[in-house]
């Protein structure tokens, strides 16, 4: 039983680090999302403005 231990935390390790991956990349796509909508709404407010 002692070998697998080493075996069983690599795995939980393994998939901390991929969970975490995933969770940093959905949450740096949802940040890149809300900055273009902010420009977006900028250029639309400038093109309004300058109309």
């Amino acid at each position: 039983m002692g070998s697998y231990l080493g075996l069983i935390e690599l795995v939980l390790t393994a998939l901390a680090v991929g969970a975490f991956g995933i969770w940093q990349l959905r949450s740096l796509k949802r940040d890149m999302q809300a900055h273009k909508a902010r420009e977006d709404e900028e250029a639309r407010r400038q093109e309004r403005d300058d109309g």
